[in-house]
């Protein structure tokens, strides 16, 4: 049974750095690898043009376990406006072109992106007064959730339709691209508690999909389905964003849903290899180390546990 290694997003880091260096305050902090914010790598390279080379190397030489998020902001690759859906594809392989110079081998998306793009990043580092104000309008739009996922089973087979088209795409384009010697870019599709997609439609590991792996978040799980995750019948990878709602290990709140307790599918997911990697989404660095901690304790806690 191997460890899981603990990879932070880049939340905590976005208002003092560019890509390469919350990288490499990440490393400092303890965290074997970042998440990336599509956004923020743009800006990085538009800002130092050579930090995907020096992002590649470092990691290499560290050793990190890196992914990227993909933007939540507008133009959606769900879009029913077929000029707004090619316009964020076309910003979808852009940023694999980046991925691949930087030796990023995993992008997480959901299936659609919806929040204004007035409020997306518009430089290297993030204005604090800024990111606080996107801060909170994330917080806004939850409230806004159950009507925009009212909406989306209103438009269901349309978005869908529209979505599976891009992720296809999207794949087929990061299935030609290398990293990790010669390995193909994975896709990682995530759950999120206001879509209305069908995950089992998706094909993971096969056919046009077969670098296109599913995507956990334990708070985004509790909000959509009322449930705790259950990995029983899952055998394919995953991507596994740990989150509960104590303050300690990331500072997500669920909606007004209840607590989310995610150890027994944790302990599933280490115990049958399906992650290689847990990710934490805090928003500052002090809840990340925080974070980190208590994860590491619960991951060995778990170690213990199985070989007794």
């Amino acid at each position: 049974m191997l460890q899981p290694r603990i990879v932070t997003s880049v939340a905590p880091y976005v208002t003092v750095a560019g890509a390469l260096q919350a990288t490499q305050l990440a490393h400092e902090d303890g965290f074997s690898g970042v998440e990336h914010s599509e956004d923020h790598l743009h800006c990085s390279v538009a800002a130092k043009p050579n930090c995907l080379a020096m992002l590649r190397e470092f990691s290499a030489d560290k050793h990190m376990h890196n992914s990227l998020h993909k933007t939540l902001h507008r133009p959606s690759i769900d879009s029913p406006d077929r000029a707004e859906r090619k316009k964020a594809v076309e910003y979808t392989l852009k940023t694999l072109d980046y991925m691949e110079a930087a030796g990023i081998p995993r992008m997480v998306l959901h299936s659609f992106s919806d929040l204004p793009a007035f409020f997306s990043l518009k430089a290297e580092r993030a204005n604090r007064a800024g990111y606080l104000v996107g801060s909170n309008v994330v917080k806004v739009y939850g409230v806004l959730a159950p009507a925009l996922r009212a909406y989306r089973r209103w438009k269901k087979e349309e978005v869908q339709a529209n979505f599976m088209r891009s992720l296809e795409e999207i794949a087929k384009y990061a299935a030609d691209k290398k990293v990790d010697g010669g390995r193909p870019i994975e896709i990682v599709f995530e759950e999120h508690y206001s879509d209305a997609i069908d995950y089992d439609l998706v094909p993971y590991g096969r056919g046009n999909f077969v670098n296109v792996i599913r995507g956990i978040d334990t708070a985004h799980h509790l909000i959509r389905t009322g449930k705790d995750l259950d990995l029983e019948g899952v055998s394919e990878p995953i991507h596994f964003h740990a989150v509960d709602t104590n303050g300690r290990i990331d500072d997500h709140r669920t909606i007004g849903t209840g607590r989310v307790h995610f150890e027994n599918s944790l302990s599933a997911a280490i115990g049958r290899n399906l992650a290689s990697a847990i990710v934490i989404e805090d928003g500052t660095r002090k809840s990340a180390l925080r974070s980190k901690e208590v994860l590491a304790a619960m991951i060995k806690r778990i170690g213990t546990a199985s070989r007794n």
